[in-house]
């Protein structure tokens, strides 16, 4: 059943101390040992460590209803920056973005000084985490995904919608199943196991940003992070991927020459790929359809050709125009 945000998490997390100066050093060593890879293996690499299947359908999940994100944890004119740079993120790659300055927030992003201390605390109380942290399937499996090990993390709230769009149908192709539907929802699927009609959709993702580790980075760069994180679904959080992306600014085990202070080319293609995939496909077809958009960037074909040279590999040439 699809969850909401309760005015009492946002009473728990307006609770959370503003942004305070510290200096965060990073360490940048260089990864050495990898097997000679391609382009295409590069590439196909860093779709496959940046997407994270839904609990409930194991599909590619994107926003479906325009996104609405509340920065908490920060002085109002640092989380209006970031606010309007996720929200120029989102409408960049073909997410829906909400046009109604007063709406309903369905991304939260908490800036928090102690986040295990934050998340232990929401994990505690059983309403709260069902809220917070959505696609849980009670309280022991939401103090294990409450850990925190990253310097941002993301956790993501889903729901499906059928063929004809819907939440739930009303009646079932089947009459002698319609007295069933009216006690539990009943989904119009497509024969075919490729795509059968049935998407994932977010109606919530709450990321947290350690201050701390965050400290000293561009308040833009930052918000790209969380841009990242929760316009798509992942798990991998503490990744170094061997693609130059936002989300290896943060990590101690990147190459300097990994890292940037903005979107990549690469996240940037991955992105839009997924708002162009099909919903309902399986996610392989999904990962592929997202391979194919990265595929179509000289930008992106450049980058995997740097990462392929830095393995030893003979690089492909260029694709035909």
């Amino acid at each position: 059943m699809k969850r909401r945000y309760t005015a009492s998490i946002f009473f728990a997390l307006l609770l959370l101390p503003l942004a305070v100066s510290a200096q965060n050093k990073t360490e940048s060593v260089t990864v050495t040992g990898q097997a000679p890879q391609t382009r295409t293996e590069i590439m196909r690499g860093f779709v496959r460590s940046t997407v994270a299947p839904s609990m409930i359908t194991g599909k590619l999940a994107r926003w479906d209803a325009p996104i609405c994100p509340l920065i908490i944890g920060l002085k109002p004119e640092e989380s209006l920056a970031v606010r309007e740079r996720i929200n120029k993120d989102a409408k960049s790659v073909g997410a829906p973005v909400s046009a109604n300055p007063s709406c309903k927030p369905n991304i939260v992003v908490a800036f928090a000084l102690d986040p295990q201390e934050l998340m232990t605390k929401i994990a505690a109380r059983w309403i709260l985490a069902r809220s917070v942290l959505g696609d849980i399937d009670g309280p022991m499996h939401a103090r294990k995904v409450s850990k925190i090990y990253a310097p941002i993390q993301a956790w993501y709230g889903t729901s499906i919608k059928d063929v004809h769009g819907l939440s739930g149908a009303s009646d079932s192709p089947l009459q002698d199943v319609d007295p069933f539907c009216k006690m539990a929802q009943c989904y119009t699927p497509e024969a075919s196991t490729l795509n059968n009609g049935i998407r994932s959709v977010f109606y919530s993702a709450f990321a947290v940003v350690d201050l701390g580790k965050a400290d000293g980075r561009k308040t833009i760069a930052i918000a790209d992070y969380v841009a990242m994180l929760t316009l798509s679904q992942t798990d991998a959080f503490a990744t170094c991927r061997q693609m130059p992306s936002i989300t290896n600014l943060l990590m101690p085990d990147c190459d300097a020459s990994l890292k940037t202070e903005g979107l990549s080319d690469a996240d940037l293609a991955f992105l839009r790929g997924v708002y162009k995939t099909k919903g309902g496909d399986n996610l392989n077809l999904a990962m592929g359809d997202i391979f194919r958009e990265m595929e179509k960037s000289s930008a992106v074909r450049a980058l995997a050709d740097a990462a392929a040279e830095r393995t030893g590999s003979t690089v492909p040439p260029p694709l035909a125009k």
